[in-house]
């Protein structure tokens, strides 16, 4: 028994194949395929990785390549070769190989350093596998959620909701309002549950567009106006104009910044004041746009700041008028910042007040933006192009050998 990788040595030259045995046998148990056909006829048999060469006598190894990877996207395949163009190095990045390495490199380099980036290789393509298969199973938990639990709550709700049209004793009529806002409740820590699992597992994109980040929050103080007006809290705007355009998901930065608004609303009480601003910020040399939302609320407790973006925490306080939370909100909220490489951030002082700042960079495919390039800056695109870039999943084994 061996715990060793399993390579796939494919190369018609046998000089070739000793010297990489040599150099590689003490990290990997290699077997060879010294022909085109035997090389497919190896397809499906569970190697960890395939060093593969380009030119056989009875085929080809791009071709191979291909098929290979038609078989198993996850396999790993490196391609050695003599051949030293571009244009075979495109061919093969473009076949789905995951490495190519010159064969004069592949023997005069470290052999210890070639083993190294071999292993590195599959193991990037493990924990892709590993996480296709986790999205898979997530999407099917999804799926029971959606189907099996959050429907018989609808029909409960509409159920409630005929009764309560009905003419009942009074005494029955406030039992079935209890009921009604229960499953109310319920099917809204659902939804929110469901949602959050969307985001994290990525079944659920965004759609990112060139926007004006006061136009989502405009939209939010508007709506939230009348709730907050029931409670005689002031909102207070400081919206810097002229921002330039961030690529964003604008219903989604909407739902974070309603979220914000909603839990000032309900931690402050009557005659209290809620601010909400805009500006430009940067973080860490990137050039973004923060939405902060202040208030004069009930604060939150210093030992409890640390745990309000974990799913399912509440925290002791409830609302001003009693109004309790999933406990879903800002873990969401935080999820949807994390996915356009932004920030939340929350700070607050028990009696004095919270201070929520979500910041959101100009473009989430720059890393590094001048501030004359942010302040320009305005995506060419109004079709909802995705960010960040997805990536290729071609590695240059020769760039990754080379100094420096």
């Amino acid at each position: 028994m061996t715990n060793k990788p399993l390579i796939l040595l494919a190369d018609d030259e046998a000089i070739i194949r000793r010297r990489v045995k040599m150099m590689l046998g003490d990290k990997f148990l290699i077997h060879e395929a010294p022909s085109a056909n035997e090389t497919r006829s190896a397809i499906g048999k569970n190697y960890d990785a395939i060093l593969l060469d380009i030119v056989f006598p009875d085929g080809n190894g791009i071709e191979i390549c291909s098929e290979i990877k038609k078989h198993d996207p996850h396999s790993t395949v490196v391609i050695t070769s003599s051949m030293e163009s571009i244009d075979a190095w495109n061919q093969a990045f473009h076949a789905g190989a995951d490495g190519y390495l010159e064969k004069k490199d592949l023997l005069e380099l470290d052999p210890r350093k070639i083993a190294l980036i071999i292993m590195n290789l599959i193991d990037r393509n493990r924990l892709r596998r590993e996480a296709e298969e986790t999205n898979a199973k997530q999407a099917e938990l999804l799926s029971v959620l959606s189907h099996d639990v959050r429907a018989p709550f609808q029909a409960l709700l509409g159920t409630i909701e005929l009764l309560k049209k009905s003419r009942i004793p009074p005494e029955a009529a406030r039992n079935v309002e209890t009921l009604h806002n229960c499953a109310r409740e319920q099917l809204g820590f659902i939804n929110g549950l469901l949602e959050l699992l969307r985001l994290e597992s990525r079944t659920a994109g965004l759609h990112w567009l060139s926007i004006s980040i006061n136009l989502p929050v405009n939209q939010c103080i508007q709506s939230l106006a009348v709730l907050a007006s029931q409670k005689k809290i002031d909102i207070e705007t400081d919206l810097a104009q002229d921002l330039p355009k961030m690529v964003g998901d604008i219903a989604r930065i909407a739902q974070v910044v309603n979220n914000l608004m909603t839990n000032a609303i309900k931690f402050t009480t009557s005659g209290g004041k809620i601010v909400v601003s805009t500006k430009l910020a940067q973080r860490n040399g990137i050039i973004g746009l923060q939405v902060s939302v202040a208030d004069t609320g009930i604060g939150i407790e210093a030992k409890e700041q640390g745990r309000i973006f974990r799913r399912f925490y509440r925290g002791r306080e409830t609302g001003t008028d009693g109004e309790r939370g999933s406990g879903l909100g800002l873990a969401i909220c935080n999820k949807i910042v994390q996915l356009h490489r932004g920030s939340l951030e929350i700070s607050s002082e028990k009696n004095k007040g919270t201070v929520a700042t979500a910041w959101f960079p100009l473009a989430p495919d720059r890393a590094n933006l001048s501030a004359d390039e942010a302040a320009e800056h305005e995506h060419k695109s109004e079709t909802g192009q995705s960010f960040p870039k997805q990536d290729p999943g071609a590695i240059s084994m020769y760039a990754e050998c080379s100094p420096g």
